[in-house]
């Protein structure tokens, strides 16, 4: 992965924000908020791995994908630009669809020899580095078509997953802004055993929540801490207006001077694709602990076994 980085300064590099953060933490709800601001150019989750039927999936705006003009425009433009494009399969996720590959390529963040013998792998291996420098140049492309015409000169990613900043890292091609956030590993784990995609039990979420948390760990080490900004789901949700300012002074770029108290977001035209939240009616900042409520003893007893440690690493008790 080396070979592609960039000896460029920071401040000659395009400004990537990265939400980082375990699945059901509230990212969808940050990047709505975000992609209010003139400066923030954002389609939510990048990488775009569950888009199912395309002919039947909605953008944000509420226009089918098809239909919707943005993406139609997007289409286009990387057409001209002489890249294959497909909204059935934007091409931007790190994964291979060889299985020996995809076991390199695809692989969740480790750490230590494993990251090691991944990136000389893909180094050496010149299928795997012609794969990986591939979609290396898909995302910069798109992104880049995606800030020309939302007008904004720094790209949220709101994909989440560690793996893709691994990459993004690597590819020394962008400053990185990397937002850490957290929401109660408690209700983290609620939410995602509810979840019909990719169903896991309770004890499988408490695990898999975990994993995540380790694997972000390993990754912000790789970031002076001035690239890092790190809160809580539920601050988020208490102290809306201060975080808010909080991360744009983080940023460099003016506030935003909102009424966040009595906002629906959804009133706002985006072009988000990711969480099924960006379809609905209307979008509203609301703490969500319905967890408290629907946890039984034995899930909380799992969770106290397997998660309570890392939950008081993260601020919560």
């Amino acid at each position: 992965m080396a070979m592609l980085e960039s000896k460029k300064e920071n401040s000659e590099r395009p400004s990537l924000i990265y939400i980082l953060s375990p699945s059901f933490s509230g990212s969808t709800l940050l990047t709505m908020m975000l992609a209010q601001h003139p400066r923030i150019s954002t389609i939510g989750e990048l990488k775009a791995t569950a888009m199912g039927s395309v002919d039947e999936y909605s953008c944000s705006c509420g226009e089918k994908l098809l239909a919707c003009n943005f993406w139609r425009q997007l289409s286009k433009d990387m057409a001209q630009q002489g890249e294959a494009f497909s909204l059935s399969n934007f091409g931007t996720h790190f994964g291979s669809r060889h299985a020996l590959s995809n076991r390199i390529l695809g692989a969740q963040v480790r750490g230590g020899l494993f990251e090691f013998l991944r990136e000389k792998s893909i180094a050496l291996i010149p299928s795997l580095a012609k794969e990986y420098q591939q979609i290396t140049q898909k995302n910069r492309f798109i992104i880049e078509k995606i800030c020309g015409l939302q007008k904004g000169d720094l790209f949220l990613d709101g994909s989440k997953d560690p793996q893709r900043l691994l990459y993004y890292q690597a590819s020394g091609l962008y400053n990185i802004y990397v937002i850490r956030m957290f929401r109660n590993g408690r209700a983290q784990c609620h939410s995602r055993r509810l979840k019909p995609r990719n169903p896991v039990d309770h004890t499988g979420a408490v695990k898999e929540w975990v994993s995540t948390i380790k694997q972000m760990d390993y990754l912000v080490q790789k970031f002076a801490d001035d690239k890092v900004f790190t809160f809580q789901y539920e601050q988020l949700c208490a102290q809306t207006g201060s975080i808010l300012d909080q991360i744009c002074s983080w940023l460099s770029i003016d506030p935003l001077s909102m009424d966040w108290s009595n906002i629906n977001l959804k009133q706002s035209e985006h072009h988000i694709v990711g969480n099924r939240m960006r379809n609905e009616d209307s979008i509203v900042i609301r703490l969500d602990e319905k967890w408290r409520n629907s946890t039984t003893p034995s899930e909380t007893q799992v969770f106290d076994s397997l998660g309570q440690k890392t939950n008081r690493q993260i601020g919560y008790s």
